[in-house]
């Protein structure tokens, strides 16, 4: 309920009916989809959930507008309506149904250009946090901005004028001196490398495609082992996994993957001999796991290659140091203070 009700205040108004204002976007085609599922009186039946009556219109507003929604419901018996409905063995819910979805946002989403010589923007953001680190590196690299100490052990991501900017009161969060502000790490990254370093982001479609593909596996099946399973619980954000030795297999395993993806053929970084945003989504975590506590703790040992693919990286950062100082609370200070 949380999660949807603040993705509702951060993206859905009552006068338009897209995410990003009266424009249909790929944000639309990736919500869409999750939200026709909860929609459905079936799962609201087995589940418990029902989706608030402004996300419910905003399904039925976008739906006629995809030319292949139709996909969403009939599909040879594997739709997401079909599928889901073939669970019948699937318990009822019993109790009152939670409705998720709730609130608006304040105005429609912003538009026009990025400030230009930006030079104070802030990235608030704590420094042993390494989906932090990769955006306030790039901010520094790209020279607009700097880090502002978000102090989550004192709550200061919950204090209302931090919920203004965010309502997901997360870290890291974007701020422009012009007042604009955007969440999540990747998201922050495309929008520095697009408006202020565009060397980190390639022009060739392909090449772009590629970026966003190793920034997501970073984001998504890399993270949940290489950040939750691996180091997280050396710096106390996460309980340890019930089979480490198994965990560790797994991001092994993940990591080989991701070296055959994007790092064959010669290659030194995901877009070739030159870093790219990808390198700052990713090698904060893998650099988190390559501490001594974190290894000590684990048994986790990270593959020669991605130690190789780490230096180099940081080498071609002009703020790479930050991982390693930042007043006692970079991410290597915070790692050996966990021994």
């Amino acid at each position: 309920k949380e999660a949807l009700d603040n993705f509702a205040k951060a993206f859905v108004t009552s006068g338009s009916k897209f995410l990003a204002g009266d424009q249909l976007t790929i944000a639309d085609y990736k919500v869409m989809p999750f939200l026709f599922g909860l929609s459905l009186p079936f799962v609201q039946k087995k589940s418990g959930v029902k989706l608030s009556p402004r996300l419910t219109q905003y399904v039925q507003d976008i739906m006629p507008l995809m030319k292949t929604s139709g996909i969403l419901t009939s599909n040879g018996g594997f739709s997401v309506k079909e599928f889901v409905e073939s669970k019948t063995d699937f318990p009822d819910f019993v109790g009152t149904p939670v409705v998720v979805g709730e609130g608006l946002a304040s105005a429609v989403a912003p538009k026009g250009a990025a400030k230009k010589d930006e030079k104070s923007a802030k990235i608030h953001a704590m420094p042993a946090s390494a989906n932090s680190v990769a955006a306030i590196v790039c901010a520094m690299d790209a020279g607009i901005g700097n880090m502002e100490f978000c102090n989550l052990m004192e709550g200061a991501h919950m204090k209302p004028e931090y919920l203004a900017k965010t309502a997901f009161h997360q870290i890291p969060l974007f701020e422009g001196s012009d007042g604009y502000c955007v969440a999540e790490s990747t998201a922050i990254l495309r929008y520095i490398a697009t408006n202020y370093m565009p060397s980190l982001y390639p022009a060739s479609p392909k090449e772009k495609a590629m970026v966003d593909w190793a920034m997501d596996l970073m984001s998504g099946s890399i993270y949940d082992v290489l950040a939750v399973k691996i180091f997280y619980p050396v710096f106390a954000f996460a309980a340890p996994p019930a089979d480490q030795k198994a965990e560790n297999e797994t991001c092994l395993d993940l990591l080989d993957k991701f070296e055959k993806a994007f790092l064959s053929n010669g290659k030194k970084f995901v877009a070739g001999n030159s870093i790219s945003i990808a390198e700052y989504k990713a090698v904060p975590l893998m650099f988190a796991c390559m501490q001594p506590s974190v290894e000590k703790k684990t048994g986790f040992k990270m593959p020669a290659r991605m130690v190789k693919y780490v230096e180099d990286a940081m080498a071609q950062m002009k703020n790479g140091s930050f991982l390693s100082s930042a007043g006692g609370y970079s991410i290597k200070e915070y790692a050996a203070s966990k021994e």
